[in-house]
């Protein structure tokens, strides 16, 4: 009788299989990949972008490591310098996360998950990745977890 009720549990369960949306039921569907003509791309287009942040960062910390060697000025010029570096040092940080998502989207290229929607686990449209190559999630995710953020 409890192998009978076990049986009957992951049967439910298989025919049961609602989408993570809960538009409709259906089977799932084996997840697409990739070409590998496209995840080279993008693996040098992540490259490439790691390699001008690292550039960037690399040069806004010298510029700013050299800004009190030249400190010459009233209290306006220093509090207009001071507001310049505080704004330089704020888009470094946005660098600096920038990268994060470069560094996490080139590990999910190396465990063959690129591409793949963290939520859906659907297949990312290529034109999206693209576009911004070091994404995580489709359209239809993103969108729903700003809505959700939002309300």
């Amino acid at each position: 009788m409890v192998k009978q009720i076990k049986k009957n549990t992951k049967l439910e369960k298989k025919s049961k299989v609602v989408s993570k949306k809960g538009s409709k039921a259906n089977k799932k569907a084996p997840i697409k990949k990739i070409s590998v003509k496209f995840r080279r791309e993008m693996e040098k287009t992540l490259m490439d972008m790691r390699r001008e942040l690292l550039e960037d960062i690399n040069n806004t910390m010298k510029t700013e490591s050299n800004h009190l060697k030249f400190d010459v000025g009233d209290f306006y010029d220093n509090a207009s310098s001071d507001r310049e570096r505080e704004l330089s040092l704020s888009l470094s940080q946005r660098d600096r996360q920038k990268l994060n998502m470069i560094e996490d989207a080139l590990k999910r290229l190396e465990s063959k998950t690129y591409g793949q929607c963290l939520m859906c686990k659907d297949l990312i449209v290529e034109e999206r990745l693209r576009a911004m190559p070091f994404t995580m999630y489709c359209v239809m995710c993103l969108e729903e977890e700003e809505s959700s953020n939002s309300g």
